[in-house]
């Protein structure tokens, strides 16, 4: 089965799909990832086919994670990032999926159930953070996440009638040119793609989100995407001897965020880590392009490190609360301090700190160095912090989030193509 999985975002988004890829591969299923251009050597290094999508992915990510960021402000980021590019970017996605058998994708809307509503193939729909309707938790890009059942519920009417709005605008006219008639605006997930229902994985562990009762059947919990595989990585010679020369450091990294004055926020970090007296391992990401760091005794600075690699290693996590670094850092059992910029980033911090693995999230829009430092000092010190997240840990290893959800793939794909058999006889 020719397999296209589509996976517009940053590594967070891109790197679930390569584990689950490889995993659909060695069932024997020929598998096409379809994303931008930095993540082509993850891919094919996985020995899955990679489909180039037109864009600069650093950028997307910088309009979305604006310092300020909200819903309404998320929906214009949104429509300036495709603005121009909406025409392009439904090629690429359209030439991604000819030939295809099924389409697994990430959020971005109602597009990808379009796309296979033309080509006549089922679609599953695969979420990172909860974006269906409850009353227990609100949509996971909301800024407000303590308001209740009454604000839960609505979070999610508010949030799908303006993607469907700003979606009406710009796949109206393609779905014409296309022969199909135009997607009504609704204020909740419309999981149609022609006549059939999309199901749904998340790719998110029940113990970490506890399944709302309001979730319908064809929602499935498939836990995290984890690599099981030992880590291969080498470190280099100065991380090994920076990690052997003292206490066991704390990891601080914010992944693909590049929002803001990048630089202001590293010399905020560094002045916290210094008032804090903890050793610490910081990964510039993406942000390390505009910034100058120079390692000492206290602090190394890394391009990259494989979160598999470092996370056992170290003795807490700060980062920016990115769905796939989350579920790293509490697979790790480690404390864990979320400093988010935007998104579903918001969500997760109050995850980590609801399950008791960690202090109140310290908000980047809103932080200082006194915030950070005392952040900090709560996360090393605190005792219940670090059972908390061991506790957890031992419950989520059990977990095969990778194999799960590609059962669940296969079962979906089968049940699509029994209803149109079905139909057809």
């Amino acid at each position: 089965m020719n397999i296209t999985m589509i996976a517009l975002g940053s590594t967070g988004d891109v790197r679930p799909y390569m584990l689950l890829g490889r995993e659909l591969k060695a069932r024997g299923h020929e598998v096409t990832v379809a994303s931008f251009e930095p993540f082509e050597p993850m891919i094919t290094g996985a020995g899955l086919r990679f489909f180039k999508i037109s864009g600069d992915v650093v950028e997307m990510m910088g309009n979305l994670m604006r310092p300020g960021g909200n819903g309404v402000r998320i929906i214009s980021s949104v429509e300036k990032t495709i603005r121009d590019v909406a025409p392009i970017l439904l090629g690429d996605l359209m030439r991604s999926c000819e030939g295809a058998d099924a389409l697994i994708c990430t959020f971005f809307g109602s597009m990808h159930y379009s796309i296979a509503e033309k080509y006549g193939i089922p679609c599953i729909q695969t979420h990172y953070f909860p974006m269906d309707n409850n009353s227990v938790m609100p949509i996971s890009s909301s800024p407000f996440q303590h308001l209740g059942k009454v604000w839960n519920s609505a979070s999610y009417k508010i949030g799908y009638l303006l993607i469907g709005t700003l979606e009406k605008r710009y796949l109206t006219d393609w779905r014409r040119e296309n022969g199909m008639a135009p997607r009504k605006v609704h204020t909740r997930p419309d999981y149609v793609s022609g006549g059939h229902r999309v199901p749904v994985v998340y790719a998110v562990s029940p113990l970490v989100v506890p399944r709302p009762k309001q979730w319908n059947e064809h929602i499935h919990m498939s836990g995290f995407w984890y690599d099981d595989a030992p880590c291969q990585w080498q470190p280099p010679k100065e991380l090994e001897e920076f990690m052997a020369a003292g206490e066991p450091p704390i990891y601080i990294g914010f992944g693909s965020m590049v929002s803001g004055n990048m630089n202001r926020l590293f010399a905020m970090v560094l002045r916290a880590v210094r008032a804090s007296g903890v050793r610490a391992v910081i990964s510039a990401g993406w942000g390390g392009e505009r910034v100058r760091l120079k390692s000492n005794s206290r602090v190394f600075f890394a391009d990259f490190i494989p979160h598999d690699w470092l996370f056992p290693r170290v003795q807490a996590v700060v980062h920016h609360g990115g769905a796939g670094t989350t579920a790293s850092g509490l697979r790790a059992g480690k404390p864990t301090l979320v400093v988010p910029f935007g998104g579903d980033q918001p969500f997760w911090g109050a995850r980590v700190h609801a399950l008791g693995c960690g202090p109140r999230p310290v908000p980047r829009d809103t932080m200082t160095v006194h915030r950070l430092t005392r952040g900090i000092l709560d996360l090393v010190n605190r005792e219940s912090y670090r059972v908390a997240a061991e506790e957890l840990a031992e419950q989520m290893r059990r977990e095969g989030g990778v194999y799960t959800a590609a059962n669940l793939i296969e079962r979906e794909i089968a049940q699509w193509q029994r209803e149109v058999t079905h139909a057809d006889t």
